[in-house]
């Protein structure tokens, strides 16, 4: 853990003396059926590069969570790439390659591919929405390859660029 968190600040501080626009925010997702309720908040920050259309960012996911025997909570790291694909006036469609790491009562890990559909609201204000992971999933499931729209829990965010 101390070397994965050593590589990530040793990474940012490379890219901070880059050509790059920092932004700061994070998300939030709900989901809730007749077994299980959960919430999660996932503060992100990263950083966007002018000349391509690439970011690179972090978030630390919190959720906690109540089903008919337990209630808990979990935290995991999501470093992840994101590659515009399209921007069409104030909306952008992006593919996020993302990792996600147990760290807190969760073990394993995901690799993929997620769906993003951004609005730049303002110069400063982006509000992003996903729903789906395409990939290897060691995390939540058990070691399978998933395609998940995850519709019963899409993921709204709001950033802040400075």
């Amino acid at each position: 853990m101390k070397k994965l968190f050593l590589t990530l600040v040793i990474a940012f501080a490379g890219i901070f003396t880059a050509n790059a626009q920092v932004w700061l925010g994070g998300s939030v997702n709900a989901m809730m059926n007749k077994d299980v309720k959960s919430f999660g908040v996932a503060p992100e920050l990263g950083y966007s590069f002018a000349e391509v259309p690439l970011t690179i960012a972090v978030a630390a996911d919190f959720d906690f969570y109540k089903d008919n025997l337990v209630k808990g909570s979990t935290l995991t790291l999501t470093p992840y790439v994101r590659y515009t694909v399209a921007t069409i006036e104030k909306f952008s469609v992006a593919l996020d390659a993302m990792g996600e790491i147990g760290v807190k009562d969760v073990e394993g890990y995901r690799l993929g591919i997620r769906p993003i559909i951004a609005w730049m609201a303002t110069e400063h204000w982006t509000a992003a929405f996903s729903v789906g992971f395409l990939g290897y999933d060691n995390l939540y499931h058990n070691k399978a390859f998933c395609l998940d729209f995850e519709t019963a829990a899409p993921r709204l965010g709001l950033y802040y660029n400075f």
